[in-house]
């Protein structure tokens, strides 16, 4: 018997199911349910019977966008102290009953997830919020979190596909939080002082600033119970919009090479994307399934006919106000030019010729599927339910995004793939051996 379905309804939670408004059980999924507590975090909760595992995330807005000039990474590194189990006890204990745990800060936001057995819904989730409104922020842990945080960076410096992404988002972004890594750098993060984390907590870890979003085989009122009984108590606040609109920057964007000791080549080509909406989400995710997601799409040529590649890939990264998308390819260092050049001649000819009504109603077909599929599980679905949250589209358009994607025109796909990949505001990178 699961300990959690023990639980009385509190009279709050009751009220909550009243107007607990349910968006989309159609086609047999179960329906996707938004409640607000009466501290004002918003609950984004699911009842999904296919397994005993409770998916749950705590999303907290902001993310880089948030952090204050010269203090990138802070609000990485907040995250990672909210979430530290400074008890060792309480740890091994956390690490035997939780499935998975982890955290990460995006743009806009900064997540921790956790993936764990129902029945131990209760002592996990207690074990965690306790943490999480009662951060140990001391010199010492930030010290070795600090010192975690160098040594990622290192791996991120020595990875040549993340130097191509990061060097892109400063062509297009530098001078804003979508800048640089969410790890920052040794001197914006050697410069945050103790007193600048408890203030970044204050204003940021508030229930009107947080969105719970839980999967699991409980029933909606049990859960309902449940998230009320853990989430209830954190501080109310209202939402913080920090983040100005980030100011891309105007074309022409250099090219430019980062020499690094190997012997392959990354080679990207990037334009940057217009502020999120449910539109140009289905259109642009769309455009990257035909233009570079694996087998048959229109780049993947470069690998199989003209052998230019090891791999390659196109990819959007969507945030609030903008956002990029990227033609990547990987091949020999002696082929650098040419695999570039090829690159081009491909962006190009995609540009001018657009799709074909085929490629369009089988790209739809493809992008549908791998939806559906990428969201299968009660973690990866946490997870897109947090995203459409925090990003402005909305959990329901988790629901609503068959049918967007089905309302699109094979004219305005067009228009909008010759709108993007205009030469013009397009940036290239290169890295690898070589000057």
């Amino acid at each position: 018997m699961k300990i959690v379905r023990a639980f009385s309804l509190p009279c709050a939670a009751a009220a909550l199911l009243l107007v607990f408004g349910a968006f989309g059980a159609e086609n047999g999924r179960p329906a996707i349910r938004r409640s607000i507590l009466p501290n004002g975090l918003t609950v984004i909760a699911q009842s999904d019977g296919s397994s005993a595992v409770t998916a749950l995330e705590i999303l907290i807005r902001g993310g880089s966008a948030a952090e204050p000039a010269g203090r990138a990474g802070i609000s990485h590194l907040m995250t990672r102290l909210a979430v530290d189990i400074p008890d060792m006890d309480v740890a091994r204990d956390f690490m035997v009953r939780a499935l998975q745990s982890g955290m990460t800060s995006r743009d806009d936001d900064a997540v921790i997830h956790f993936e764990f057995l129902t029945e131990f819904a209760d002592p996990i989730l207690k074990a965690a919020v306790k943490i999480f409104t009662d951060p140990l922020i001391t010199d010492v842990r930030v010290d070795r979190l600090v010192e975690s945080m160098r040594h990622q960076r290192r791996i991120e410096s020595d990875d040549a596909l993340a130097l191509a992404g990061l060097a892109q988002r400063e062509a297009f972004f530098g001078g804003t939080g979508h800048a640089g890594s969410v790890l920052g750098t040794e001197e914006s993060v050697g410069a945050i002082k103790i007193r600048e984390i408890r203030d970044f907590y204050k204003q940021r870890y508030l229930a009107g600033n947080i969105v719970i979003v839980v999967i699991s085989d409980l029933d909606p009122e049990p859960l309902a119970a449940l998230i009320e009984k853990h989430f209830g108590n954190i501080p109310p606040g209202k939402p913080d919009e920090a983040g100005s609109t980030p100011a891309v920057k105007d074309p022409p964007y250099p090219p430019r090479t980062i020499a690094k000791e190997q012997v392959q080549s990354v080679v990207s080509c990037a334009v940057p994307l217009p502020p999120i909406s449910r539109r140009n989400y289905a259109r642009i995710s769309l455009i990257e399934n035909i233009l570079g997601r694996g087998p048959g799409s229109r780049l993947w040529s470069l690998r199989t006919e003209k052998k230019l590649a090891y791999s390659v890939s196109c990819s959007a990264d969507f945030f609030r106000r903008a956002g990029l998308l990227s033609a990547v390819l990987e091949t020999d260092g002696g082929k650098t030019g040419l695999a570039r050049d090829e690159l081009a001649a491909a962006l190009d000819g995609f540009r001018e010729n657009g799709i074909s009504a085929e490629e369009f109603e089988a790209g739809r077909a493809v992008c549908g599927s791998e939806f559906l599929r990428a969201n299968e599980t009660k973690g990866s679905r946490a997870g897109t339910l947090g995203f459409f949250e925090t990003s402005g589209l909305g959990a329901e358009f988790f629901d609503a995004f068959p049918a967007e994607l089905a309302s699109l025109t094979l004219e305005e796909v067009n228009a909008e793939i010759k709108r993007l990949l205009d030469p013009a505001k397009a940036s290239w990178v290169v890295v690898g051996p070589g000057k």
